[in-house]
């Protein structure tokens, strides 16, 4: 009876133990989260950068130890490094400003910082960062939709003037010339215009779809 008693025990423990490609899911998808969190803080540091919400100082010195490096897809600027301040969870860009005499022949690899370029964002809670975002992307919009309207207009005349100049040419020629010499002289002096008008049509058709993209997001 004793003996059976411990290979229940032994039973137990066993099943209570977690396969090796358990544990190893279950890091992956902790990877995944800290990613995506990376992702997401990556994104929204570059919106405030965008809506003007920060504050640059030049530092002396940084207390690293306090700080947690943010993985991004590239420095902004190809300068700044994006850092969350593990205290206040702020978001910070930093940069180091180093003197090493470029284009110098005993130009120093090794030389320390001598100060750094800090970029404090603004630390706003999900609601307030939601609006701001909201508020300057409706700004840009607005612009955005006065250049496409502009844009509408100019290929319109674009036309306008060329189906103008086409007839006011073909006109023109049916004095001096006949047939198919007619309507080589009237593109001909209307080429400019059907040029320029076929080249904007494409371009405007795609800042349409763009823009409805813009809008959708």
């Amino acid at each position: 009876m004793e003996q059976n008693h411990f290979e229940e025990l032994e039973e137990v423990e066993v099943s209570d133990v977690k396969p090796e490609e358990e544990v190893e899911a279950l890091k992956e998808y902790e990877k995944l989260l800290l990613a995506e969190r990376d992702r997401e803080d990556n994104e929204k540091a570059l919106n405030l950068i965008k809506f003007g919400c920060f504050e640059q100082k030049e530092e002396t010195v940084v207390d690293f130890s306090k700080l947690e490096k943010i993985v991004t897809p590239k420095k902004y600027k190809g300068l700044y490094t994006l850092y969350r301040n593990l205290d206040t969870m702020q978001l910070e860009f930093i940069a180091e400003l180093i003197e090493n005499n470029k284009g110098a022949e005993d130009e120093r690899k090794d030389l320390k910082p001598y100060a750094y370029d800090v970029i404090y964002l603004e630390k706003m809670d999900e609601e307030t960062y939601n609006a701001v975002c909201h508020a300057g992307k409706n700004n840009v919009s607005s612009w955005l939709s006065k250049l496409v309207i502009c844009s509408d207009i100019i290929t319109i005349v674009l036309w306008v003037i060329s189906l103008f100049m086409l007839i006011a040419s073909a006109i023109v020629a049916s004095g001096s010339y006949t047939g198919v010499n007619i309507v080589i002289y009237a593109f001909a002096n209307s080429a400019t215009f059907i040029a320029a008008a076929s080249i904007m049509t494409p371009l405007l058709v795609l800042m349409h779809i763009k823009y409805k993209k813009y809008k959708d997001q």
